[in-house]
C-alpha cells in the first residue's frame, strides 16, 4: 500500500481513503509532531461513529482499524480535538501543534479470577491477544491489548507519508504529552520502530 497527502486529504494508492466528517474540530493546524492513540476500544465503527458525534467534543484526522484499514475524519490542515490538556517541551494544547492518528485497540486490559481478560468496558479479549507488560510511567505489569501487524504496516506507511508532507520533529504517544492522564498508544505498541521508520531513521 502506497500513501499520499493531496489537498489536506489522505489518498491510498492514488484513492482517497474514507472520509467520515466530524464537526468536533478547529482552526488552522501546525503540524510540527504525530500523536499516537488507541481508542480504548475494538471496534472501528465505533471509535468512527464516536469521534462523529458532537457530543464527544473529540476526533482525530485518522483512524485505523484493526484490519488496518483507514478513515479520515478531519483534513490535516484542521485542528483536531485528540490531545485534551497536553504539553510538549515548550509547547502547550498539543491539539494545535499535531496530526492525531488514533488505532483500534481496547488498551490497558483488567484480568478476572477466572483468568478472563476484559477490556474497561467489559469486552472479552482473548489471552492470544494479550501481552503482559509495564508501561513507561507505571511500576506494575498489567495486560494489553495486542496491535495487528496490519495496524503498525499501515501506521508506518500512513505516517511516512504525513512526514514527508509535514516534516515532523517527532512522533510522540498521548502517554507522551500527557503522562499524568493518558496511558495510550502503551507498551503494547513498538513506538521505539515505528518513530524510526515513520521518521526515516532506519
Amino acid at each position: 500500500m502506497t500513501f499520499s497527502i493531496k489537498t489536506h486529504r489522505l489518498h491510498q494508492d492514488g484513492t482517497p481513503v474514507e472520509l467520515v466528517a466530524t464537526p468536533n474540530m478547529g482552526g488552522t493546524v501546525r503540524p510540527l509532531y504525530l500523536i499516537l492513540h488507541f481508542t480504548a476500544g475494538t471496534s472501528g465503527n465505533g471509535a468512527i461513529s464516536w469521534l462523529a458525534n458532537p457530543d464527544a467534543k473529540a476526533s482525530a484526522h485518522l483512524v485505523v482499524d484493526r484490519d488496518g484499514s483507514v478513515t479520515q475524519m478531519v483534513p490535516f490542515n484542521r485542528i483536531a480535538w485528540h490531545a485534551g490538556k497536553s504539553r510538549w517541551n515548550d509547547l502547550e494544547g498539543m491539539n494545535a501543534y499535531s496530526i492525531g492518528i488514533e488505532i483500534v485497540n481496547a488498551g490497558k486490559l483488567k484480568k478476572s479470577e477466572s483468568g478472563t481478560w476484559t477490556s474497561w468496558s467489559g469486552q472479552k479479549i482473548e489471552a492470544d491477544d494479550v501481552i503482559v507488560a509495564t508501561h513507561k510511567h507505571e511500576s506494575s505489569p498489567a495486560g494489553w491489548h495486542r496491535y495487528t501487524s496490519e495496524q503498525i504496516a499501515a501506521v508506518v506507511a500512513i505516517g511516512a507519508a504525513l512526514n514527508t508532507q509535514y516534516g515532523f520533529l517527532d512522533v510522540l504517544g498521548h502517554d507522551d504529552i500527557a503522562p499524568d492522564r493518558k496511558v495510550d498508544p502503551g507498551p503494547a505498541f513498538p513506538m521505539v520502530s515505528v518513530q524510526s521508520k515513520i521518521l526515516g531513521r532506519v
